[in-house]
């Protein structure tokens, strides 16, 4: 018997089929001990859909991989949806950022275009958390956005805003950054 093939934007289902066999790809590197990461948060920009995604990179023990624990790359979702690294001057001026071990699976991260805000990111059981002072409260980051401005052929940030929820509430947090000069 012929099986009919139903292309999936004409299926219902066939978008909730592709995810299920991602998921199941993905359970089975971790069931073969392949290395895995953990989404921590996003840096997103006005002036397009694409965002800067930053990953937890774990062993296949679960442990944070002290190696490389966190990694950041573009989602080019302006374009085709596809990973792109990000250039040296973007990491060198912009999203990349600085790690200091402060015990076993944990970790201070800074991006460099903001110095002075500290994001947690640790092991919480089988998972891991970034977490940092939002609001004045401690906060589960979800993502930080960038207000760009024009200036003559430059596209400039003007302000930053980071959202998340709060540890103990799970309450929405927010906090305006302004440019400093």
């Amino acid at each position: 018997a012929r099986i009919p093939v139903v292309p999936a934007d004409e299926s219902a289902g066939g978008e909730k089929v592709m995810r299920y066999l991602i998921c199941l790809l993905a359970v089975a590197g971790w069931v073969f001990g392949a290395d895995r990461s953990v989404p921590l948060f996003t840096i997103e920009k006005s002036s397009n859909a694409n965002r800067v995604q930053y990953e937890a990179r774990l062993k296949p023990d679960g442990h944070i991989d002290a190696s490389q624990p966190v990694v950041a790359y573009w989602v080019m979702a302006a374009e085709d949806g596809r990973r792109q690294e990000l250039s040296f001057l973007e990491r060198a001026k912009a999203y990349g950022f600085t790690l200091r071990r402060d015990g076993v699976d944990s970790y201070r991260l800074w991006v460099v275009s903001h110095p002075k805000k500290e994001i947690h990111v640790f092991r919480a059981g089988a998972t891991v958390r970034a977490e940092a002072v939002i609001g004045g409260k401690v906060a589960l980051v979800e993502k930080i956005h960038i207000q760009m401005r024009k200036s003559f052929l430059l596209s400039l940030p003007d302000f930053g805003e980071m959202f998340g929820f709060d540890k103990q509430t799970g309450e929405k947090r927010y906090e305006k950054v302004l440019r400093t000069e």
